[in-house]
């Protein structure tokens, strides 16, 4: 009994001591592991045992079709600012996607909300799919097969008209060259901690 003490609270230790490690001021993400101090299995509670109860704000963030879904937000009104999105399904509240809002964080891989729909696919490692523009999904990346699948949710949005084409319901390849021409930025980037 002793022993197995010893070593759930040895390895809560190294647990704690390796979080510890990450400035809670850090502003680097590496996709699918961790955004700053905030890492892959987190909780709710975790949240507000490192930075404080009072700096965790509840907040209704907008989802699609107009759903509304309880999160947090942290950071609000600096270059950091984050919300947080958790499981719905779980008691722990544990960590699920982390949507980027403030411009002050650094991807280790290079990615950027100036990027474009070209300079993306070289971060991806391939070409990949991108809804048609014009609905509630519509603009949102598809990384299947690449570097980025399942780690980074990636919305584009047009900055004006674009060609019929590239509108509804459909999957249009990075490599369509009217996609490519068409003027559209990076509108939302969240980091998936699952």
């Amino acid at each position: 009994m002793r022993r197995s003490t010893f070593l759930c609270l040895l390895a809560l230790g190294l647990s704690s001591a390796l979080n510890a490690e990450i400035p809670l001021d850090d502003s680097t993400i590496i996709v699918g592991e961790r955004v700053g101090p905030i890492e892959k299995g987190m909780t709710l509670f975790g949240l507000k045992t490192m930075f404080g109860g009072g700096k965790v704000k509840s907040v209704k963030i907008p989802g699609a079709e107009g759903e509304e879904i309880d999160g947090v937000r942290l950071f609000g009104g600096t270059d950091r600012e984050i919300e947080i999105i958790f499981n719905p399904e779980g008691d722990e509240k544990e960590i699920w996607d982390v949507r980027i809002i403030g411009k002050g964080w650094k991807f280790v891989n290079g990615l950027t909300k100036k990027m474009g729909i070209a300079e993306l696919e070289k971060v991806n490692g391939k070409p990949y799919q991108v809804n048609g523009f014009g609905w509630d999904y519509g603009g949102w990346a598809n990384f299947e097969g690449g570097k980025l699948e399942g780690k980074v949710s990636i919305r584009f949005s047009p900055e004006g008209d674009v060609d019929d084409s590239l509108n509804g319901d459909k999957q249009i390849p990075s490599t369509n060259k009217k996609l490519r021409a068409a003027k559209v930025s990076m509108t939302d980037i969240s980091v998936s901690l699952r």
